[in-house]
């Protein structure tokens, strides 16, 4: 009965998540319509014109994300423009909709993704016009204007919804054998997510946790206590020995040493990095044997193709990938994953 309830609870906070993420989906296709739209692209398109003619009119750059935002509006659903032999012409037939009629159809805990969305797409013009822009550039431009929005996305009940079933997945008995331990938090943002841990396991819980924007972890140092008061005003006590380390780093590339860690935890960053296979394998590296890793990660075909655009619309980030792309990855470190739902909750034990 007991596991029922846990995979209940998995299922129904997956299920939260995935229409969330599909209704989040609209909100950032939107934005790419509308940077491209704002640009005069289709209307350029109402005339057949080849790959390299739009090349020269927008001074796009020839890469692979200029490549995978043509083949997106030529690939997708509505096919949104036509190919035809070597020229794309916009499909006629292919209402864009405004931002009321995306709204209109969204859950009002979703809105919050419209900053996301809406922050993000500034980049995609750069990325197409100079491919210069990295993830933390673009966090930390605008006087943090996006960071505010990350923040307020990353304090969303969609995200909290995933973290406490990611934890559930892990099962009561593994959960337990949490307090007391030393527990990584990759990619903490803005310390919302360390916050909510912190909480789970009553502060009995030593974490460190780290984010590849200094003004994130800027952030998350001042306000972790702030966070705790909002989220449970009768917390335990923070004390020197409970109190969250916050750390400027990479996922990629820990300064740990081997075995620093007990567990590892991540939600929905590999995609956001630049090389999600170094991340397993440096987890795999600083996780103790027997230590566990776990959380959530969303996979092709699922992922929708236009929030993948805007992830990748910065130079450093390697957007989606497959499933089995991922289990290939965690092969290479001789360990084996249980996935569970499509929105990706998965937990490993490190053997090694």
């Amino acid at each position: 009965m007991k596991m029922l309830k846990v995979w209940w609870h998995i299922l129904t906070s997956a299920g939260i998540g995935m229409r969330a993420g599909r209704q989040a989906d609209q909100l950032f296709r939107y934005y790419v319509f509308k940077t491209l739209e704002d640009l005069g692209f289709f209307e350029y398109l109402k005339q057949p014109r080849t790959y390299g003619e739009i090349l020269s009119t927008f001074g796009f750059i020839d890469g692979p994300y200029t490549r995978e935002v043509i083949d997106t509006l030529a690939n997708d659903r509505a096919r949104s423009i036509q190919k035809n032999g070597g020229t794309y012409l916009i499909n006629p037939e292919v209402s864009r909709p405004s931002l009321d009629e995306v709204l209109a159809k969204t859950d009002p805990r979703i809105r919050p993704f419209i900053m996301m969305a809406e922050g993000m797409s500034h980049n995609i013009l750069d990325r197409l016009q100079a491919d210069h822009v990295g993830f933390a550039e673009v966090m930390e431009r605008e006087e943090y204007e996006l960071l505010s929005k990350f923040d307020t996305v990353l304090g969303n009940q969609i995200y909290t919804s995933m973290r406490s079933a990611a934890f559930a997945y892990l099962g009561r008995e593994r959960f337990e054998w949490l307090r007391g331990k030393h527990l990584l938090d990759s990619g903490c943002g803005s310390g919302r997510e360390t916050a909510e841990i912190w909480l789970m396991l009553d502060g009995q819980v030593k974490i460190t946790a780290i984010d590849p924007v200094p003004s994130m972890i800027e952030l998350a140092r001042d306000k972790f206590e702030t966070y705790l008061d909002e989220l449970n005003p009768r917390h335990p006590p923070v004390t020197d020995e409970n109190r969250p380390i916050f750390e400027v780093a990479s996922a990629t590339q820990l300064d740990y040493p081997d075995d620093s860690f007990d567990a590892c935890f991540w939600l929905f960053i590999l995609h956001w990095t630049p090389d999600p296979r170094k991340v397993i394998h440096e987890a795999a590296r600083v996780v103790k044997p027997g230590g566990v890793i776990f959380g959530a990660q969303p996979f092709k075909p699922e992922a929708n193709p236009y929030f993948n655009l805007v992830i990748r619309s910065s130079r450093n980030s390697h957007g989606f990938f497959w499933r089995e792309e991922y289990h290939h990855w965690w092969s290479e470190v001789g360990i084996r994953i249980d996935l569970a739902t499509p929105a990706g909750m998965f937990r490993a034990i490190n053997t090694l």
